[in-house]
């Protein structure tokens, strides 16, 4: 019986583990974990000089409750995520979040900064990059806060554990399209309501038209208050009602 060269297949072989390289020194299960995120529901993120705006477009099955589909979480009183990707793993990574802000307020008796989060998130996305036995987390988060000395701040995690400091941030199925639009139209001494609805007319040029308060989640963080904010379903409507 002919010998079957299984490495000798582009990708077969070199992505039944994080821990191998392919020749041409890539991570096959790594570009998996982001195809997941690509494929996931659009979310956005967008940072201006009153704060920090959050959207997030969400699927529901048939008979589905639509609150019980959270696709934007708070983290701590100033800081909140919006995910696209698998979500199991991402209530995962917002479970460790929340418990590193708790402890970095009982270390430091300050509140935790966007970026160090940010740094910790993708700390435990790394660590299951660098060895057999676990596959990488399949999802991307924006992270958003107002930071103790009241800058608004905007990032976003990889599923290989890098992270970007940004203006304005797409992941998601519509990234492409909607990142397009906010590059025409981003202004950061827009302001926040304003910095609302860029976010859902971008989520309609990815290609969702049929936007509603069941399939839309909106959070914002004002400078003012520093606190973040889900929007309620009224409050969504006025958003995303074309006028």
């Amino acid at each position: 019986m002919e010998e079957i060269d299984i490495f000798g297949l582009s990708g077969a072989g070199y992505d039944t583990s994080t821990g191998i390289f392919s020749p041409e020194g890539r991570i096959f299960a790594a570009e998996y974990a982001k195809k997941a995120v690509e494929q996931g529901e659009t979310a956005i993120g967008i940072l201006v000089e009153e704060g920090v705006v959050l959207l997030a477009r969400k699927k529901l099955q048939p008979l589905h409750e639509p609150d019980s589909v959270e696709k934007i979480s708070q983290i701590d009183e100033h800081v909140g995520t919006a995910a696209s990707g698998f979500m199991a793993d991402a209530r995962r990574l917002i479970s460790d979040a929340r418990v590193k802000a708790q402890s970095y307020w009982l270390t430091f008796e300050e509140r935790i900064p966007a970026e160090a989060l940010a740094d910790y998130v993708c700390d435990v996305k790394a660590q299951f990059t660098q060895g057999g036995g676990a596959r990488p987390y399949g999802v991307a988060l924006i992270i958003a806060s107002v930071d103790y000395d009241g800058s608004p701040r905007l990032f976003v995690t990889d599923p290989v554990g890098t992270y970007w400091g940004f203006l304005a941030a797409v992941i998601g199925r519509g990234s492409v399209p909607a990142g397009d639009y906010l590059k025409e139209n981003y202004r950061r001494d827009m302001a926040l309501t304003d910095a609302i609805t860029l976010a859902a007319d971008a989520l309609r040029h990815a290609g969702d038209a049929d936007l509603s308060p069941e399939t839309v989640e909106i959070a914002k963080i004002p400078v003012e208050t520093t606190k973040f904010y889900k929007l309620t379903h009224s409050e969504i409507e006025n958003f995303i009602t074309p006028a």
